[in-house]
């Protein structure tokens, strides 16, 4: 059984289970660590044949410490695979199964097209009997919100319970999507004023092109994290916790071959993402000038415990630990999480959050 009290934590990231983003999470220091509950998705790990290894990498990132998995619905994850474990027959009983292998973990409650409610509610109890903690996840509001409604009310506490409501992308209808949001948080709340809530997002962007200046090469640029912006929307913490996806787009393209690509190095802060481009150079003098570049924006780079910084400091001194896109993915990720765990925690503590300029 988990025993976690989920008021416990101010900032819920949620990540897929990529090689890049899984070691922006293992690489985050143990004591930022235990300050965080991600939420999992599972997806196919590089040349596996079932969802075993993504899992067992998952509860690698979190040793001995509590996490909610999931499964993606991303058809080219496996599918046949995705179909069995989605199977609602028994309460979904063959999801219940897999997660139950990883002791650590917080199972989110499967929610497929033309299940039952009862299917749905059955394997939220079952959950909530097993493990001590259930989790929701809600992607189609108006669909979804109802039937979570249900299935909270056949639970023996609520609280429980956590609802993640998921906006993926949303710097395409900002406005929108804290339209839609707000109405879902009322509709839960109407029934379940204690409900534990987390509003899930993610701005950053598919491609950074655009983000960049006008000089010629376009070799610099930022971007607003507009996740906070969204929160404060709804009316930030005292109506939903803050979660995002780790500075990760929603929608990710891992059979896609790569045609060209451009050393990059980002830098996550408080409130956007600063990042250097260098076209036109190879990979190590193009991440090594970069990494220069983000050095000297900030001199406190490399002194706060984080590892993706750490990364930053030795690309910018000739050496950089890895000379492709995803190496550098597990750097944003990771700074990013412990920007963020720190933001939140100052945030959380009442205390005046200084943003970030760009000077």
């Amino acid at each position: 059984m988990i025993n976690i009290s989920f008021d416990g934590y101010s900032y819920y990231p949620t990540l897929r289970t990529r090689q890049a983003e899984l070691k922006g999470l293992e690489m985050l220091d143990p004591y930022r660590k235990r300050q965080i509950v991600p939420l999992l998705t599972l997806g196919r790990w590089p040349k596996a044949i079932d969802f075993v290894k993504s899992a067992e990498r998952a509860a690698a990132a979190m040793p001995d410490l509590p996490y909610f998995l999931d499964l993606t619905t991303d058809g080219n994850h496996l599918a046949d695979q995705q179909l069995a474990l989605r199977n609602p027959v028994g309460a979904f009983e063959a999801w219940r199964r897999f997660t139950a292998q990883y002791p650590r973990a917080i199972p989110v409650v499967q929610i497929v097209s033309g299940a039952r409610v009862r299917d749905v509610t059955k394997q939220a109890q079952e959950i909530e009997r097993a493990v001590g903690k259930v989790a929701f996840r809600i992607k189609e509001f108006s669909a979804e919100t109802a039937m979570v409604v249900n299935a909270l009310s056949a639970l023996d506490n609520p609280r429980n319970a956590i609802v993640f409501i998921d906006c993926q992308y949303i710097r395409s209808a900002l406005s929108a999507y804290a339209t839609a949001t707000i109405a879902s948080i009322n509709q839960l709340r109407i029934e379940y004023p204690e409900l534990m809530i987390v509003v899930l997002s993610t701005s950053f962007p598919s491609s950074t092109l655009s983000f960049a200046g006008r000089d010629q090469q376009q070799q610099r640029g930022s971007i607003d994290i507009l996740e906070r912006d969204l929160h404060a929307r709804i009316g930030g913490s005292p109506v939903a916790a803050y979660g995002d996806h780790g500075s990760v787009h929603s929608v990710v393209y891992d059979d896609a071959q790569v045609m060209r690509w451009v050393p990059r190095v980002d830098y996550p802060r408080q409130l956007d993402w600063y990042f250097e481009r260098r076209s036109g150079v190879d990979a190590t003098a193009g991440y090594v000038s970069a990494a220069q570049a983000v050095l000297a924006t900030d001199a406190e780079i490399g002194s706060r415990d984080i590892w993706g910084e750490d990364m930053i400091r030795q690309a910018a001194g000739g050496t950089p630990h890895g000379k492709a896109p995803s190496s550098w993915i597990s750097v944003r990720v990771n700074i990013h999480l412990a920007r963020q765990i720190d933001f939140s925690a100052k945030l959380g503590a009442g205390l005046d959050a200084e943003e970030d300029t760009e000077e």
